[in-house]
C-alpha cells in the first residue's frame, strides 16, 4: 500500500495511472437524461399537430413540420454524445479497476467493492435499467407497429392543414390522439431508464473515488508518513 502511494507497484515498477472520471461522468449523465427527454419531448408532438389542424394554414404546418425534423436531429446528437460520453467513461472506469488490482468484468460490482449494502443498491440499479430498457424498447416496437395503418390517414390531415383547407377535428383528435397514447409509454420507460443510468454512473464514480481516497489516506503502520 505504501508503494502504491509512492507511485510504485507492487513488484517495484509504476503504479498503474488511475484516471479521473468526474467530467466524462457529468457529460454521460447529462447526455442520458437529454436523450431521454428528448425522446419524451417528440413523443408530445402529436399535440402540435392537432393545434395545427384546429387552425389550418401553411405556416403552422410548416412549423409542426419544423419542430419533427428538429426533434429528430436533436435526437440523433444527444444520443450520438451519450454513446460517446458513456463509451469514454465505462473505458476509463473499467481501466481504474484494473489499476485497484480488481479482476472483474462487472464495473458496478467490482466498484463498489464488498459492501453488501451498496451491492444490493447497485444490483437493483443493474436490473431497474435493462428492465427499463427492454420494456421500453419493447413498448416504443409496439406502438410504432400499432400505428402504421394510421400513417396514411395522419399525412392526409397534415396535407390538409398545409393546404389550409377544412380539417376533420373529430378525425384529427383521433388520430393525433392515439399516436400520443401509443408513443408515451415507451417514452416514460426510457425516462426511468435515463434515471437508473445516471443513478449508476453517479454510484460507480462516487465509489471509485472513495477507493482512491483510501489509497490516498495516510497508513495508520507508517506513522502517517510515505514509504519509498
Amino acid at each position: 500500500m505504501a508503494a502504491a502511494r509512492a507511485g510504485l507497484a507492487p513488484d517495484g515498477g509504476p503504479a498503474p495511472v488511475i484516471r479521473a472520471l468526474s467530467t466524462w461522468a457529468t457529460v454521460a449523465m447529462a447526455a442520458v437524461a437529454g436523450t431521454a427527454l428528448v425522446y419524451l419531448a417528440i413523443t408530445l408532438l402529436p399535440l402540435v399537430d392537432l393545434w395545427a389542424a384546429r387552425h389550418p394554414g401553411p405556416g403552422r404546418a410548416a412549423l409542426a413540420g419544423a419542430l419533427r425534423i428538429a426533434g429528430w436531429v436533436l435526437l440523433a446528437a444527444v444520443a450520438a454524445l451519450s454513446a460517446v460520453a458513456a463509451g469514454v467513461w465505462g473505458a476509463r472506469a473499467r481501466s481504474n479497476l484494473a489499476a485497484f488490482g480488481v479482476r472483474t468484468r462487472r464495473l458496478a460490482h467490482g466498484s463498489v467493492g464488498r459492501s453488501p449494502g451498496l451491492r444490493r443498491r447497485v444490483t437493483a440499479l443493474v436490473w431497474s435499467l435493462w428492465g427499463a430498457l427492454l420494456a421500453g424498447g419493447a413498448a416504443t416496437v409496439h406502438g410504432v407497429l400499432a400505428g402504421l395503418p394510421n400513417r396514411a390517414e395522419i399525412g392526409a390531415v397534415r396535407e390538409g392543414v398545409a393546404a389550409g383547407g377544412p380539417v376533420d377535428r373529430a378525425l384529427a383528435a383521433d388520430l393525433f390522439g392515439r399516436q400520443l397514447v401509443l408513443g408515451l409509454p415507451g417514452a416514460a420507460l426510457f425516462v426511468l431508464a435515463a434515471a437508473a443510468a445516471v443513478t449508476l454512473i453517479a454510484a460507480v464514480t462516487s465509489a471509485q473515488y472513495g477507493r482512491l481516497a483510501r489509497l490516498r489516506a495516510p497508513d495508520p503502520g507508517d506513522g502517517g508518513t510515505i514509504g519509498a
